[in-house]
């Protein structure tokens, strides 16, 4: 039997809940800095509101039992926050912001930005009016004034539309894999454990139910509480949870190690204990092999500049990823066609957020649009055609990697199709239009794709899987939470800046990450280059070497190493993660060989605990930041 999910009250109050979540999130991100909870993979905003909600709901429950929302309509405002957020984070809308009016703001006859920038900058897209972008950086202003809201109505338009176009594409691909990997495959989507339990609510098997939970609760809350308190006086002792500056070497070659901390977060233990154990052994395994590689080089006096190639060889190894899934679901892709040609039943389809048809039509059209798009901020079509393709192939690899993996952080720095492109062909053919497009674009890929919105999107079906409910309209609360969520961020950026300065107060890493497309795209421009044949060669060994441990794990049921790992252990964050995730390995692999699967289903409501009691402690001390106006204590980073 199936529960109602898509509902207009559960959409209406998914839409409602976004923008309190996105004035939270830029607060501090934007505003304090200490922490970017936005790069996490669980987004700290969705899970704290699922908890008041689900709360809520409860008392309803009991006073006014049937308008009490049903477990997927909860599942629903929880996918309509995760997917709103995705776009609010530092890496996404908040950077596209600074894009628009940073080339302007920050020329200077030093950087020559004005001869060599602005004669590329197409209209509508971008913000050249002194007057108008100058109150965002200098701040002592206001957005709502006639005269601002007319210069900036073109461009958050023009932006609204393409995001929304981005979106919809990424739910027709996500639709076209839906059935291979939750039904066919049954990946384990670690990610969605915690928001799946809380739907439950309290229910006689539900996880506020447990004590074992409430157990781990306490103990994360409790740190969090003491850390908060410790911050606020330091008379009172903390508990070091957070990095801890351990491995510091100062001789060579072994201070080619560089930045390696020792953290002990209960919510990354939480998440790593939901991880499958070769994967979860493969990220810490192959951090510490990134860093033997900068130990060997510096032993051997490897002096290359870029060396090992971080974004090089992680941009194979994820083509690897993508093309070894492509292969894997070859036959349902094959079935997907033949249904979409109409040649066999449309039974197989019912389980679907929308008909075959529709979702290729859908991939279509929106890959037509996008190329309109690009078009206009310069791109010649074939430049945009080989980016967009690769940027979704990339978003497809992630997003296998979320519902196979469950990583609590994620990074593909140096790896996004303009690095991809530029390696390919080098600069000097592509020519200032696809340099300055590209530039644009920088924020929905360079920084990483640690906010994509592709993987909230499938973990989202994989919930509505879960909770057997018709997914048909799922595509309506997508798209509502996509367009509520961007234009959220943007409003709510654009008062940040005009009322504090975004050059004058803290204005968060997206004026950096702006800054840094610009300067690269100065660079492009002053010293154009020609194919950068050692990073294809790089790229090539990344791509056989994560073939090779794909063929070792078909061939050997015991083959411990995936290349997942290797993709992601390069990372900033993994830094921050890789002893908390050796710890959940150690764990769970106790658990598993001591007390085989009983034992381990009663241990994960504790690390469930973990996770919960710090989002809830962590995002506690958020708000009383944002409401006394001070720094608070951030659990993470």
């Amino acid at each position: 039997m199936q529960n109602p999910g898509v509902t207009w009250r559960s959409v209406l109050i998914g839409a409602l809940l976004i923008p309190p979540n996105a004035y939270w999130l830029l607060q501090l991100e934007m505003a304090w800095g200490g922490t970017y909870p936005s790069v996490l993979t669980l987004l700290l905003n969705a899970v704290f509101s699922l908890l008041l909600v689900v709360g809520l709901n409860l008392l309803v429950k009991r006073l006014v039992p049937h308008a009490a929302l049903s477990h997927g309509e909860l599942l629903i405002i929880y996918i309509m926050l995760a997917e709103g957020m995705s776009l609010c984070g530092c890496d996404v809308v908040q950077t596209l912001v600074h894009i628009t009016v940073t080339p302007f703001q920050h020329a200077t006859l030093e950087n020559e930005w004005a001869e060599i920038i602005h004669p590329h900058l197409p209209d509508y897209f971008t913000i050249s009016n002194r007057d108008v972008y100058s109150g965002f950086f200098e701040g002592d202003s206001s957005l709502w004034n006639m005269g601002y809201i007319k210069a900036w109505l073109p461009p958050i338009a023009v932006w609204m539309g393409f995001i929304v176009i981005l979106i919809f594409t990424m739910f027709c691909i996500n639709t076209v894999l839906r059935k291979q990997w939750v039904e066919r495959e049954r990946l384990a989507y670690p990610i969605v454990r915690l928001p799946q339990e809380m739907a439950r609510g309290s229910g006689a098997k539900g996880l506020l139910r447990n004590k074992t939970m409430w157990i781990g609760f306490s103990i994360a809350a409790g740190i969090n509480l003491i850390n908060g308190l410790s911050f606020l006086h330091p008379a009172i002792p903390n508990i070091p949870v957070k990095q801890q500056w351990i491995f510091r070497f100062t001789e060579k070659p072994w201070n080619a190690i560089g930045w390696m901390p020792v953290a002990f977060y209960p919510f990354v233990l939480g998440i790593g204990f939901l991880m499958p154990l070769d994967l979860s052994f493969s990220c810490w395994f192959f951090y510490l092999v990134w860093k033997a590689e900068r130990v060997i080089g510096s032993a051997a006096g490897i002096s290359m500049q870029g060396y090992p190639f971080y974004g090089e060889q992680a941009t194979g190894v994820w083509i690897g990823i993508f093309v070894f899934t492509m292969w894997v679901s070859r036959h349902h892709l094959k079935r997907v066609l033949v249904a979409a040609l109409g040649k066999i039943s449309q039974e197989e389809e019912k389980s679907e957020p929308m008909p075959y048809r529709m979702a290729l039509l859908g991939i279509t059209t929106g890959m037509g649009l996008l190329l309109i798009f690009s078009n206009q901020i310069g791109m010649s079509v074939w430049v945009a055609l080989v980016y967009f393709v690769v940027y979704f192939a990339l978003g497809v690899t992630l997003t296998r990697i979320r519902a196979e993996l469950g990583p609590p952080v994620h990074n593909l720095y140096l790896a996004g199709p303009d690095f991809f492109i530029t390696r390919i062909t080098g600069t000097r053919r592509l020519g200032a239009g696809n340099l300055t497009g590209m530039t644009l674009l920088y924020w929905i890929n360079a920084e990483s794709y640690r906010s994509s919105s592709m993987p909230h999107q499938m973990e989202g079906m994989k919930l509505a899987e879960g909770g057997h409910f018709n997914i048909r309209r799922l595509v309506i609360a997508i798209i509502v939470a996509a367009f509520v969520g961007g234009l959220s961020c943007f409003i709510i950026a654009l008062q940040f800046g005009y009322s504090i300065g975004s050059d004058v107060r803290f204005g968060g890493p997206a004026k950096w990450f702006a800054r840094g497309g610009f300067n690269r795209l100065a660079w492009w421009l002053s010293y154009p280059r020609n194919t950068d044949f050692l990073g294809l060669g790089v790229t090539v060994f990344g791509f056989i070497f994560s073939l090779a441990l794909m063929a070792m794990r078909m061939r050997f049921f015991w083959w411990p190493f995936h290349p997942i790992g290797y993709a992601i252990a390069y990372s900033w964050d993994m830094n921050l993660l890789w002893f908390p995730i050796l710890l959940s390995f150690a764990a769970k692999t106790i658990v598993l060989r001591y007390g085989g699967l009983s034992l381990y289903r009663r241990a994960v409501p504790l690390f469930l605990g973990f996770i919960l009691g710090e989002y809830m402690m962590g995002g506690i001390w958020n708000i009383l930041g944002i409401a006394l106006g001070r720094p608070m204590y951030a659990f993470w980073v």
